[in-house]
């Protein structure tokens, strides 16, 4: 008998899965991209309908000289934007000024537009940075390996990516472009 893990709350349906961020289907719009610092990977934002997916695309040859091409797919609903830093800033606070107690590794999870939203504490992000994770407990991951079972959909940031590679910048641009309506 296999242990299965499963979701604390009611799964949304799956959005289409993209398979290369430069081939996006028709109905699918991307607003930004950014790469990171830490790895040379390119980080797109794109609009699905009233959701987000944030593509994480790599590049490379391989030591036998062979292509190798990879693109993973975080779904969210677009309230994410404007949702992120504000809950990011609550989640650094020092408990002596409002924030989780010494230790927290995890917030509260949140309802953002119906899905179930959280930050964690990421202890190596890459590049043996720490940074943040943002899980979605609303979506199962698109990887094949969760198909069977359980697993909900998340994005890890590094640090400095976050805060010295413009990428707080840009989600936070992103998230008063939603809330203005002009997403």
């Amino acid at each position: 008998m296999s242990w299965k893990p499963k979701a604390k709350y009611p799964l949304k349906n799956p959005l289409t899965k993209i398979e290369h961020h430069e081939k996006l289907p028709y109905e699918v719009k991307e607003l930004a991209r950014i790469t990171d610092p830490n790895d040379g990977d390119t980080v797109a934002f794109v609009r699905q309908g009233k959701h987000l997916s944030i593509l994480e695309a790599s590049s490379r040859k391989l030591r036998d000289g062979s292509p190798y091409y990879r693109c993973s797919q975080s779904d969210f609903p677009l309230g994410v934007l404007p949702w992120f830093s504000i809950s990011l800033n609550e989640f650094r606070k020092s408990p002596a000024k409002g924030g989780l107690h010494v230790g927290a590794m995890t917030s509260a999870d949140e309802n953002v537009e119906g899905e179930m939203l959280c930050i964690q504490r990421a202890m190596d992000a890459g590049n043996r940075q720490q940074g943040y994770i943002i899980m979605n407990r609303s979506r199962n991951d698109h990887s094949d390996i969760w198909k069977d079972s359980y697993h909900p959909q998340e994005i890890v940031f590094a640090e400095n990516f976050l805060f010295e590679g413009g990428l707080l910048d840009l989600i936070e641009t992103l998230g008063n472009k939603y809330l203005r309506g002009e997403l």
